[in-house]
């Protein structure tokens, strides 16, 4: 790479790390807790979702805020993966794992957000829709691992985030910034598989 791409790269990084916390990341963290309501019921679901479609420009809000980081987020981090190279296999240490589980989390968490879009726009974006497709075995584990790659994928992105900007700097505050991110990842997994639950 000659030094005149080094710059741009450089920000394009910072750019793709940056999205994947502000807004994906806000936007995920709070998906979770809105589809807590389906614990209310199918009435009481359905009738949030519809307020929340009945939002004055939400489909650009949604475009803006959502698709297009996500659009943005997906295509610079599949070409992240393809021009990747893991040694994985010659340097077994953790770190070296979370980097090709982040890569096919990261893959994976596309096809599982295209799918969902598709349902819930294209479908029918109600509870008993979403309910029936929970029930068919590979809907849920669809469901189930794509909330659970979705969700590790953006916490080790913060804990790698927190390098890249240079908040955790020493050894020591990337260990106790890596045990607060597992924390996040279980209280947002129970959080994601609660919600599944609910609409079975």
């Amino acid at each position: 790479m000659s030094t005149t791409q080094k710059p741009y790269h450089f920000l394009i990084r910072r750019a793709h790390s940056l999205l994947g916390l502000v807004p994906i990341g806000l936007f995920l963290t709070f998906h979770m807790f809105l589809n807590l309501t389906a614990h209310g019921g199918a009435e009481f679901y359905d009738k949030v979702i519809g307020t929340m479609q009945s939002v004055p420009g939400i489909f650009i809000i949604e475009l803006v805020v959502i698709f297009i980081p996500i659009a943005i987020h997906a295509i610079y981090g599949t070409w992240v993966v393809y021009t990747g190279q893991s040694n994985v296999l010659r340097y077994k240490y953790a770190r070296n794992w979370f980097y090709i589980i982040q890569r096919i989390s990261g893959l994976y968490t596309v096809v599982f957000i295209i799918i969902h879009v598709y349902l819930m726009r294209f479908v029918e974006a109600n509870f008993s829709a979403l309910s029936a497709f929970l029930s068919q075995p590979l809907g849920l584990i669809l469901y189930a691992l794509g909330i659970l790659f979705a969700i590790f994928h953006f916490v080790n992105g913060l804990w790698a985030f927190a390098i890249t900007w240079g908040l955790t700097i020493g050894p020591h505050s990337q260990k106790i910034w890596m045990y607060a991110m597992v924390l996040v990842f279980i209280f947002l997994s129970a959080i994601g598989l609660a919600n599944i639950a609910a609409f079975l």
